[in-house]
């Protein structure tokens, strides 16, 4: 993904916590190295993050800010109600699917949930960071 897009999502995750600290909220900066600690634990069981190899239960989220639901090329396994669904992954959408996907999609096959504000917002501000090489 270009580099534009990334400081696009960048600058929406900023510009999301701005408005929260401007309503009085308190929001913390989402902790990278942490949403990787996460991800290693709850979601590299099922999801790959490198171009090629790694586990093939879910689809690789290599480039998954940005991407349509259900379209990663490689990944034969969706279910019918996420290629339906007509979701694209930007970090909004990500974060109210993973409060609880089966929830927001009825029909997924992904069964993790991640409840915790702050380690979802970590865990997808570094799916945020992993871009295929230009």
């Amino acid at each position: 993904m270009p580099r534009f897009i990334r400081f696009l999502v960048l600058a929406t995750v900023v510009s999301a916590a701005s408005a929260c600290a401007a309503d009085g909220m308190t929001v913390a900066r989402p902790d990278i190295e942490h949403g990787k600690a996460t991800f290693n634990t709850m979601c590299s069981v099922c999801h790959a993050t490198q171009k090629t190899g790694g586990p093939v239960e879910g689809p690789n989220l290599l480039g998954v800010v940005g991407r349509p639901a259900g379209s990663q090329p490689d990944f034969g396994k969706y279910s019918e109600a996420l290629k339906a669904s007509g979701l694209t992954w930007s970090p909004q959408t990500l974060d109210q699917f993973l409060v609880n996907p089966m929830a927001m999609v009825p029909g997924t096959l992904m069964p993790m949930l991640i409840p915790d504000d702050k380690t979802r917002a970590d865990v997808i501000a570094y799916l945020a960071t992993l871009q295929p090489a230009e």
